[in-house]
């Protein structure tokens, strides 16, 4: 395998102003502008909306009960704690957005476009990514299991310390990727994805059997 790799970027953190405002908030309503608030707790019903713009905000511990938004854009935001299971986000913009500790078990994303992105200790395990593009973006010691990343472009990602045990990248764009220290059990992706791919020692077995190759000593 090629090690010669491109650079990988660390995400830019969301720029967030002192002092946010405390919100009540529980329902999104068509094209609904949130900005400079503090969410924390607030529980959401199944939610349904196009065109949501949330920017600079705090979302803390919030819950969405499954839900769907279209369209929406995201701009310096901070979700921690939050429940986001089986939550659909179509044609999303993301920009400088982290997620930490946050559950996005069986969430989807597609059409999605997004810098800046920061994922650490986030259950996304059956998540769904389909026809988007991440640049900067960086998975810190994520549960993906059984992810499908389907024709995402993700030049320069990093997956650090992550389960991606049945992971599915099919046509997804991953040279140059970084994923040291995760676990790559059962990966469904092509040799070809892999070119100037960073791996640590330890993963060189499992790369090898994903590309069908047997590794012995000499006179076994």
């Amino acid at each position: 395998m090629n090690r010669n790799t491109r650079k990988t970027l660390s995400p830019e953190p969301p720029r967030l102003p002192d002092g946010l405002a405390p919100s009540a908030l529980t329902a999104m309503r068509d094209e609904e502008e949130i900005a400079r608030v503090l969410l924390e707790g607030n529980r959401f019903g199944r939610t349904a909306a196009g065109g949501v713009v949330i920017e600079q905000a705090v979302m803390r511990r919030v819950v969405f009960e499954g839900g769907r938004l279209a369209g929406v854009r995201l701009a310096d935001v901070l979700f921690e704690g939050a429940d986001l299971p089986g939550i659909v986000l179509l044609r999303a913009r993301l920009q400088r957005v982290e997620f930490r500790g946050c559950r996005l078990t069986g969430a989807q994303l597609s059409e999605f476009r997004g810098r800046d992105v920061l994922f650490r200790e986030c259950a996304l395990e059956s998540a769904i990514l389909t026809s988007g593009q991440l640049r900067a973006v960086r998975f810190e010691r994520c549960n993906l299991r059984k992810a499908i990343i389907e024709r995402v472009e993700l030049p320069g990602a990093v997956f650090l310390g992550c389960d991606l045990s049945d992971a599915d990248f099919s046509g997804s764009a991953t040279q140059g990727v970084d994923f040291r220290g995760s676990d790559l059990a059962g990966v469904h992706i092509e040799a070809r994805q892999l070119q100037g791919a960073i791996i640590d020692p330890l993963q060189t077995m499992q790369v090898a059997a994903l590309l069908g190759i047997s590794v012995k000593e000499q006179g076994d």
